[in-house]
């Protein structure tokens, strides 16, 4: 994993590359919002787009998208942005993001200058 906290922006870029499954992915979050960098109320960026998911089944998908609800408010209410090259990344990004119960804005892109201007967008 690769963390990236850009306080400006107030955006963690999270990026994961290679075969990732529900461990790696979910060790990687808790990472992330332990980093003694990462302020609540950050977005989140996950990198998608040298990662594989292909291995991910759909139930693990809709499991994973109910992980942040055990975190305070300032972590599960917040951006979370996936960037992603393939269509199978896209497809269950998506999933993830329908999946979700959390109040957490969550979109997917392919292009990082659209997701940075939707991550710094206020509502």
């Amino acid at each position: 994993m690769d963390l990236r906290i850009d306080e400006e922006k107030n955006i963690a870029y999270i990026k994961l590359s290679g075969q990732l499954n529900r461990k790696v992915i979910l060790s990687a979050f808790d990472l992330a919002v332990a980093d003694n960098r990462y302020l609540h109320g950050m977005g989140r960026l996950w990198d998608f787009r040298d990662a594989d998911l292909s291995s991910l089944k759909s139930e693990t998908i809709v499991e994973m998208a109910q992980y942040s609800l055990r975190f305070p408010p300032g972590i599960n209410d917040v951006k979370v942005a996936f960037l992603v090259s393939r269509d199978v990344e896209y497809g269950l990004s998506r999933m993830f993001q329908m999946s979700s119960e959390s109040k957490t804005p969550i979109q997917v892109f392919r292009a990082m200058d659209e997701v940075e201007k939707w991550m710094m967008w206020n509502d």
